[in-house]
C-alpha cells in the first residue's frame, strides 16, 4: 500500500474540494516552504558538544555547532525517538496578502501509528486536514470534523523516513521542510540563557534580514526549535517534539469516510452503448475488500437518479436486464490478484440504457456514495 498521504483535498476528494480560483492561487506562496533560504535536505548527524562542559553554550561553541550542515538531521531524530513530532510554520505577506502554509508530522513507532497533517492559509480562505493511518482504523479530518477511515491492508511506515526517501530521488513537491542548513547561521554573535535543570538553552542573534531564535535541549545539546523572523513579513519556526509530548491515537464510532475511489464520469458512446473503463488511480491511501465496494448503473431524470442493476466488485462479472428493459455488463479485474480493492484495478461498465445513464460506487461499509448524482443523498 501506498501510504504517502500528500494532502487530504487530493486523497480524499470526496470530503474537501477548495475552489479552482483558491488553488490557482497556491502559488503566490511557494516562497513560504524556503523564506530566506535557509532550509536544507533532510538528511544528516547530530554533532556532538564540540567541549566536554557544554552547558551554557558560547557563541563560538554554538556556531561550531551549527557549522557543521548535518547538526539538525530529522533521520537521526526519527532513529533515536520512537515517538517523535516536527512542526514548521511558514508565513509571509504578499503584496497585501497574507498566505500561510503549516506542516504537522508524528510517529509512535510502538504503537505502529503517525500524523500527517497541513494547513494552507491565503488571505481569507483556509484549508486544515489531518491523516492518522498506520492500522486498519484511519483517522482522518477535515477543518474541525473527523471522519473514521479503514484501511484492509495496512503497512507502517516511518513518515520522516519515507519524506527523506521522497527528497533524496527528487520528489520535492508536497514534502515538508524539515531540513534546515544551519551553516547559513553559523558565523553569528549569539547571546545564550539556560536553564540547568531542564538543559534547555536558548539562543537569540540576527544579521542584515532576520531575527533568529534556536532552542537547544539535553546533553550533548540537540536542536529542538529553530525560528526565523523578518520583521511582520516573513516568519519560519520548526518545533520539536518527543516521549510524552507525543501522544498518537485512533477513534472509532464516528461518521465514516468511504473510499476515495470514484469512477463516475462521462461514458464513451458507441452507437447505442454507453461505455465506461478505467483503473483504480494510483492515489488510493488506503485499500478495501471488495465485498465492500459496489459499481451501480443509474439513470437520471429531473427529479434525480435511480439505481437500475449493480455489481459487488468480489463477483468479478454480471449482465443484468433492469426494470425498463435495457441491460447492463459489469466486469471486474483484480489487476494484482491481492483481493483488494487497489490501486491499478480495472473496471469496465456497459449498457444499452437510453435514460440517461451514469455509473457510480458505494462503499456498503461507509453507507456512502464516493461520487456520483447520488453523493449528497
Amino acid at each position: 500500500i501506498a501510504h504517502f498521504v500528500l494532502m487530504t483535498i487530493s486523497a480524499y476528494p470526496h470530503l474537501c474540494n477548495p475552489p479552482p480560483d483558491i488553488m490557482a492561487r497556491v502559488g503566490l506562496v511557494v516562497v513560504l516552504m524556503i523564506l530566506s533560504g535557509v532550509t536544507g535536505c533532510l538528511s544528516g548527524q547530530v554533532s556532538e558538544c564540540p567541549e566536554e562542559d557544554c552547558f551554557p553554550l558560547t557563541s563560538d561553541m554554538l556556531n561550531e555547532i551549527l557549522s557543521d550542515r548535518e547538526s539538525f538531521n530529522v533521520i537521526d531524530y526519527a532513529n533515536y525517538y520512537d515517538r517523535l513530532s516536527i512542526e514548521t510554520t511558514s508565513s509571509s505577506t504578499l503584496q497585501g496578502q497574507f498566505g500561510e502554509i503549516y506542516w504537522g508530522v508524528s510517529k509512535d513507532d510502538n504503537k505502529e501509528l503517525r500524523s500527517i497533517s497541513t494547513r494552507v492559509t491565503i488571505g481569507s480562505y483556509t484549508s486544515n486536514n489531518e491523516v492518522i493511518d498506520g492500522g486498519h482504523i484511519t483517522n482522518i479530518r477535515v477543518g474541525s470534523v473527523w471522519f473514521e477511515g479503514r484501511d484492509a491492508n495496512p503497512e507502517y511506515i516511518d513518515p520522516f523516513v519515507e519524506f527523506a526517501s521522497l527528497s533524496s530521488e527528487g520528489q520535492t513537491d508536497n514534502i515538508p521542510p524539515f531540513g534546515f542548513d544551519t551553516t547559513t547561521i553559523s558565523d553569528l554573535e549569539w547571546r545564550i540563557t539556560g536553564d540547568e535543570d531542564s538543559r534547555q538553552q536558548v539562543a537569540t542573534s540576527s544579521n542584515s534580514t532576520h531575527s533568529i531564535v534556536i532552542e537547544l535541549r539535553g546533553t550533548p545539546p540537540m536542536i529542538m526549535a529553530i525560528e526565523t523572523y523578518s520583521g511582520e513579513e516573513e516568519q519560519f519556526v520548526l518545533t520539536v517534539r518527543t516521549g510524552d509530548d507525543v501522544d498518537l491515537h485512533i477513534n472509532q464510532g464516528m461518521t465514516r469516510a468511504p473510499i476515495g475511489f470514484n469512477p463516475h464520469r462521462e461514458p464513451t458512446d458507441f452507437g447505442e452503448i454507453c461505455v465506461w473503463a478505467g483503473e483504480v488511480p494510483d492515489n488510493l491511501v488506503s485499500e478495501a475488500f471488495p465485498e465492500e465496494i459496489e459499481i451501480r448503473g443509474l439513470s437520471s431524470n429531473d427529479e434525480g437518479a435511480i439505481i437500475m442493476a449493480s455489481l459487488r466488485m468480489d463477483t468479478d462479472y454480471s449482465n443484468v436486464t433492469a426494470s425498463d428493459g435495457a441491460w447492463w455488463e459489469f466486469q471486474w479485474d483484480d489487476r494484482n490478484e491481492d483481493n483488494l480493492v487497489s490501486a491499478g484495478d480495472l473496471y469496465a461498465v456497459r449498457t444499452n440504457s437510453t435514460g440517461n445513464p451514469s455509473i457510480a460506487a458505494f462503499d456498503l461499509w461507509a453507507d456512502s456514495w464516493t461520487g456520483g448524482p447520488l453523493a449528497s443523498t
